[in-house]
């Protein structure tokens, strides 16, 4: 009798712990993985969020067509990419995939986020060494030393989110100008020009302008991180960002692009589509400039910026320019596509339509997944697939107050390319890139 009741009670007890570990086994097909992080910025309770590190580029169409350069060009540089571990609460792959139920565990987790303070900021500013721990501090390749990028970034708010963004695109080769809007509250201010002292190819512009949308203060930032970048002798394109953009290509990956380009301006221009009304009080432009539309963010050949700095014609025109309505989206445009101007790497006039590779922008053009915010589509969650295949440089735009799961995971998306690049894991397709059709309007 003993001995049944002994049988019946091991049986029972087995039975549980067989149950408790298939249950755990459930939770961990289902729960947060450990993954490999620089550092991230958003909490989930009482944990932080620290960045997932999986390989995605393994498909056969990326390692097709691959632009094979020589051996000066693939030397590396060492860099010990970070390894250490946390969880992440969501799998970005599965997101990228447009997997529906990770979708939406990612919107519940998004919905109890408890994003990080200003204190966070004020506590690593005052030692750059722990700052910069997220940072890739090495050039990496000799073809991306070789090749350096001034970059302009304006900002006004969402001090995580614009230091997230220098952090994806930082190399120690490249040089950033970052101004800062006279609305700005101070604290903003303070601990963004702190990030900045930390390297010495990060700095804040001497003077900062209120912008205002529709006004000559949208252009004008851009002219002054111009001017204060050229100082710097070596760069060789010129790329103007805004906070609330974030790479879709990684660095050595935009450098591949931009030697395709060759010198060419990649500057979006059009005449069918352009509002005249606009200009229709400033009189007749100057230097039988043919003034078109097209959007103030642009690539282009550190010529191109002279041109802008110093050329006669060009500042008759921007004064013309300041007599008009929206001049931002004139300024560049015009002068980029009127080849009597004789700018190196400018278009041989308007083609309609145009097609800029410079940045993706979704203004209703295609279904928006996250939120239409004066005409623009906001990326959310649902939108990672798009954004995981487009071909241009940068995405706008994004708010780091709605669904910031997404540029947690555009900022592991881009970790892992980089580093998947540097250690030979997947090569870069460039076929796209040396068809774009802009490529073969150059006047020059």
């Amino acid at each position: 009798m003993m001995f049944q009741k002994i049988t019946r009670r091991f049986l029972f007890f087995t039975f549980i712990a067989a149950f408790v570990i298939l249950f755990l086994q459930f939770l961990n097909l289902h729960s947060p993985v450990n993954i490999k992080h620089i550092y991230g910025y958003t909490k989930y309770s009482n944990q932080e969020f620290l960045l997932s590190r999986e390989s995605y580029e393994t498909t056969a169409s990326r390692r097709s067509s691959v632009d094979h350069t020589n051996q000066f060009h693939t030397e590396k540089f060492h860099f010990e990419f970070p390894a250490l571990t946390s969880v992440v609460p969501i799998n970005c792959p599965l997101l990228f995939a447009g997997n529906s139920s990770e979708q939406k565990r990612a919107v519940m987790y998004t919905k109890e986020s408890i994003r990080q303070t200003m204190e966070f900021y004020h506590t690593r500013v005052q030692n750059c060494s722990t700052l910069k721990h997220g940072y890739i501090t090495s050039y990496l390749t000799q073809e991306e030393k070789s090749f350096p990028i001034a970059y302009s970034i304006l900002v006004y708010k969402n001090l995580v989110q614009v230091e997230r963004l220098l952090r994806a695109i930082y190399r120690p080769q490249n040089f950033y100008c970052i101004h800062i809007d006279l609305k700005a509250d101070q604290d903003f201010k303070k601990t963004m020009s702190q990030i900045a002292a930390c390297f010495d190819n990060v700095f804040i512009t001497s003077r900062s302008v209120d912008v205002r949308w529709g006004t000559f203060t949208v252009l004008e930032p851009e002219l002054i991180c111009m001017k204060e970048l050229w100082t710097y002798k070596t760069w060789k394109y010129f790329i103007n960002l805004t906070g609330q953009e974030f790479p879709l290509r990684t660095n050595a990956e935009i450098v591949k692009i931009l030697k395709i380009y060759n010198g060419t301006n990649d500057v979006g221009g059009t005449v069918k589509r352009a509002n005249k009304k606009r200009w229709a009080n400033a009189g007749s432009p100057p230097s039988g400039v043919v003034v078109g539309k097209g959007s103030v963010h642009i690539t282009v050949n550190r010529h191109f910026v002279d041109y802008v700095l110093h050329n006669q014609t060009a500042q008759d025109f921007l004064n013309w320019c300041k007599k008009t309505l929206v001049p931002d989206e004139t300024y560049f445009a015009s002068l980029n596509h009127n080849p009597q101007l004789g700018i190196l790497g400018s278009a041989n006039g308007y083609e309609e339509p145009y097609i800029m590779n410079s940045r993706f922008k979704n203004w209703r053009s295609s279904p928006c997944a996250g939120k239409i915010v004066r005409q623009i589509c906001i990326f959310g969650i649902g939108d990672l697939p798009v954004l995981f295949s487009r071909n241009e440089l940068f995405a706008n735009k994004f708010y780091w107050d709605f669904q910031p799961l997404t540029l947690d995971c555009m900022e592991e998306l881009i970790y892992n390319r980089t580093r998947d690049g540097y250690l030979n894991k997947t090569e870069f397709n460039v076929t796209f890139y040396k068809n774009l059709h802009f490529l073969t309007n150059r006047s020059r």
